[in-house]
């Protein structure tokens, strides 16, 4: 190809580029891809992906197509736990694995029943990320003791287990049995009885049941406590209070506590029950009877 002159100068025409094989130009230079070194990562763009998160990926994927080719029948859920099996091997082996249980709110008196479920549901060393936290918190509960209870995870192998446990409110006497109830009257079936002494002493049909009330005035009320043997239910509508030394207090059905304050105003002025009285009567709030112990029946 002849010179060009521009400007009074003679130039060399370019150099035509080089055709590549088959008459296609050669593209420009490229930064070589980079291969997996030592087998822990591929790169995807210029993000490094390790290859145990593709793994896991694909595993994803294998499980979507399995799962609408079996979702019929018992296959999907055979496949499901599978795949449960699968995922939590992979997580123990990383180190996310039960090692300790650590328990809050847990009594001594409860602590062998909750203890002998955990024993039940868990083993040392099982995995813990997919642990079925719901129903071993739904395990827990169905113990007498327990009111309400939590279970956590504190990765990477810590179980947290949150109690809380039920008010032991009284003794119940009812058809020769003694059991512990709670402040709601439920029984608590793992408590034994002879072990709370020091709870008050209710009797009768219906006393756990109503127990609460009485308990919370004669608990204001400890000069009197501390001489009540037992509350009596006495038709299922009201209350006796059994004195240690053997006296009845006989409350009203209704207007306990006005009774109550009658009461509190005799032990103050006259130390009634220090009087050695058989029977004093609060029924009508118009009229004290008092009983006194030569006065009562012989049986």
């Amino acid at each position: 190809m002849p010179a060009v002159v521009r400007g009074g100068r003679r130039q060399a025409s370019a150099p035509a580029p080089a055709q590549g094989k088959g008459g296609a130009k050669p593209a420009g230079k490229r930064p070589a891809a980079r291969k997996a070194a030592g087998g822990k990562s591929s790169v995807v763009g210029s993000v490094a992906i390790p290859n145990e998160l593709r793994a896991w990926f694909a595993v994803i994927v294998v499980v979507v197509l399995l799962a609408v080719v079996l979702f019929t029948g018992q296959r999907a859920q055979a496949l499901s736990s599978a795949m449960t099996g699968f995922a939590d091997s992979r997580l123990a082996a990383m180190g996310l694995k039960l090692k300790n249980i650590h328990l809050v709110g847990v009594s001594e008196d409860a602590e062998p029943a909750i203890k002998q479920v955990l024993k039940k549901s868990l083993t040392a060393g099982q995995p813990i990320a997919l642990m079925d936290l719901k129903k071993l918190q739904g395990d827990i509960e169905a113990i007498g003791w327990v009111k309400e209870a939590s279970v956590r995870r504190q990765l990477p192998g810590v179980l947290v287990v949150s109690v809380v446990e039920r008010q032991r409110l009284a003794v119940w006497q009812y058809k020769g049995r003694d059991t512990v109830i709670d402040d709601q009257g439920h029984v608590i079936p793992e408590a034994q009885a002879s072990q709370f002494l020091d709870l008050p002493l209710v009797v009768g049909e219906g006393a756990n049941e109503t127990a609460t009330e009485l308990l919370q005035l004669m608990q204001t009320r400890p000069a009197l406590m501390q001489k009540t043997y037992a509350l009596v239910r006495v038709d299922t509508r009201r209350w006796d209070i059994h004195l240690k030394n053997g006296a009845i207090i006989k409350l009203p059905a209704l207007n306990q506590e006005q009774a109550l304050n009658t009461l509190d105003t005799l032990m103050t002025r006259q130390r009634v029950l220090d009087q050695g009285f058989a029977e004093i009567d609060l029924l009508d709030p118009s009229a004290l009877v008092v009983v006194p112990i030569e006065a009562r029946p012989n049986l």
